[in-house]
């Protein structure tokens, strides 16, 4: 059984990138999606697409995806965040202290960082 990896990114070209880097690791992957209603649907679904890990980027459409990463750690689902925002992130997830991890991503620690957050 692969690892599913929820990509929740807006910018199309990052999210295929992200979604190709994953899919070459040998993970399978849950979404992507832009937006938080499209994770929050994801998180929720008791089928077998629900993720294992997630990779966030943090103002996604419509908003930031602190309440994503909130639901997501509530349901002990492990996370990152993959963004331009860290200082963001930071000021608004303190009380977390997630992983962070800047963009532009380099594929190898990207990978590295997935694997740890499942291991």
């Amino acid at each position: 059984m692969a690892y599913r990896v929820m990509i929740l990114e807006d910018d199309p070209f990052i999210a295929l990138d992200m979604e190709g880097i994953m899919e070459d690791a040998g993970y399978d992957i849950v979404g992507p999606v832009a937006s938080v209603p499209e994770a929050l649907k994801l998180i929720s679904d008791n089928d077998s697409g629900r993720p294992h890990v997630a990779l966030l980027d943090f103002y996604v459409t419509g908003g930031t995806s602190e309440f994503v990463a909130r639901e997501l750690a509530k349901q002990g689902v492990p996370f990152m965040f993959v963004t331009g925002n860290a200082d963001d992130v930071r000021e608004c997830m303190g009380d977390h202290d997630p992983l962070i991890r800047s963009k532009p991503v380099q594929v190898e620690r990207i990978v590295k960082d997935v694997q740890t957050l499942l291991d």
